[in-house]
């Protein structure tokens, strides 16, 4: 079983406008590469919106998430549970907008990982799911890396480490012609 050391996988909050919106929109995107930057071709690829208004707001690196080691390799692991990406919404009654939680969370389905992402919410009003995702195929990662021969491999951990991410503006869209 090999370890693909040198590519990681990130987790991308992008954002950009698109015709006929009035606010800017955004979205979280799974990629794989050697540097955030290296990705930035595959997320201008993913992008639905006015070309040239991408840009990242916050990445970051998944190497633990939920009580697992988190390693791309370039064979299926066997059974167990999943990575998901489970984002909740909810509203506080001072605020015009609707709030967001963008979890990972591993689970064996859809329905575990939802439970298990709304009881680690706290102090909302209203919490709601917004959309649940498994990694492996609700947002493209799963066709990406059956493709590339890169799969996401689950090992319980014992340290815990928080998602580390790096939170900025960074313009990478096409340029108009």
């Amino acid at each position: 079983m090999t370890i693909l050391s040198a590519e990681k996988l990130f987790m991308v909050y992008v954002g950009g406008m698109a015709e006929g919106c009035h606010v800017e929109l955004h979205d979280v995107r799974f990629v794989i590469g050697e540097s955030i930057e290296a990705c930035y071709d595959d997320l201008r690829a993913q992008w639905w919106g006015t070309p040239e208004s991408l840009h990242l707001d916050c990445w970051g690196e998944i190497h633990w998430a939920d009580g697992h080691v988190v390693e791309l390799r370039n064979e299926p692991q066997e059974g167990g549970a999943s990575l998901w990406f489970v984002n909740l919404g909810g509203y506080d009654p001072k605020l015009f907008t609707e709030l967001h939680e963008n979890l990972l969370v591993v689970a064996k389905d859809g329905r575990e990982a939802k439970k298990h992402a709304l009881a680690q919410i706290e102090n909302w009003v209203s919490p709601h799911k917004d959309n649940v995702l498994t990694v492996e195929a609700s947002v493209d990662v799963s066709a990406n890396l059956a493709g590339q021969g890169r799969y996401v491999h689950l090992t319980p951990g014992v340290e815990k480490h928080p998602f580390a991410f790096e939170a900025r503006y960074v313009p990478i869209g096409k340029k108009k012609s």
